[in-house]
C-alpha cells in the first residue's frame, strides 16, 4: 500500500469521483443517442460506452480507496498498451465533431472539473487517477490532457545536390536531336 495523501485530497476524492461519473454517464448517454444516426459511427458505440462507464467505475473505486486512506500499489504499465483496449479513432477533437455542441458542453464540464485546484492536486498526487482521466480528455480534445511525451527530433534531411546547368552545344535545337537535322537544315 502507498502512503496516504494529504487530508484535503482525501476529502475531495469522493466528490471528484461523483462529478466525473455524472459527466461520463451523460456523455455515454449522448453517444448512445447520437451515434446510431450515423452508420460509420455505429461500430464505435460499444467500445466508447464501455470505456466511459469502466473509467467512471474505476475512478469511483480508486477515490473510495483514497478516502479510506489506503491506495493500491502502483502497477507497472504494459508495454503494448492496455490489454483489451479497442482501437478508437485518435484524431484531434473527433468526438466533439461527431457529437456537436452537446459534446462540446460535456467537454467543457470535464475541462472545468480538471481545472479546479483540488482536482489538479489529486491528479498530480495519484498517477492512477491521471491514467484513468486523461484518455477521456484526449478523446474530447482537452488541452490539459494532451500528450506530453517528448519526441526525439528527426535528423535533418540531406539536401539534394543542385543539378548542373544544361549548356547547349549548338545554338540550333537540332544539335540535341540529330534526327531533326535532315528536315530543318538547308541542303546545298
Amino acid at each position: 500500500m502507498q502512503a496516504a495523501p494529504p487530508p484535503p485530497i482525501q476529502a475531495y476524492a469522493p466528490d471528484f469521483a461523483r462529478r466525473l461519473g455524472l459527466i461520463l454517464a451523460a456523455l455515454a448517454a449522448l453517444i448512445a443517442r447520437r451515434f446510431p444516426l450515423s452508420p460509420r459511427l455505429v461500430p464505435l458505440i460499444v467500445p466508447l460506452w464501455t470505456r466511459l462507464t469502466r473509467t467512471a467505475r474505476r475512478c469511483e473505486r480508486l477515490m473510495a480507496l483514497l478516502a479510506a486512506g489506503c491506495l493500491p500499489r502502483p502497477r507497472r504499465a504494459h508495454p503494448g498498451g492496455p490489454r483489451g483496449a479497442r482501437a478508437l479513432p485518435t484524431g484531434r477533437l473527433w468526438l466533439i465533431a461527431a457529437l456537436g455542441h452537446e459534446g462540446a458542453g460535456y467537454a467543457a464540464q470535464l475541462e472545468n472539473l480538471l481545472a479546479e485546484p483540488a482536482a489538479a492536486a489529486l491528479l498530480a498526487e495519484i498517477p492512477a487517477a491521471r491514467r484513468l482521466v486523461h484518455p477521456i480528455g484526449r478523446l474530447l480534445g482537452l488541452p490539459a490532457c494532451a500528450r506530453t511525451r517528448v519526441r526525439a527530433p528527426r535528423p535533418p534531411r540531406p539536401r539534394p545536390l543542385p543539378l548542373p546547368p544544361i549548356r547547349p552545344t549548338s545554338p540550333y535545337p537540332s544539335a540535341r536531336w540529330p534526327w531533326l537535322d535532315r528536315s530543318f537544315h538547308k541542303r546545298d
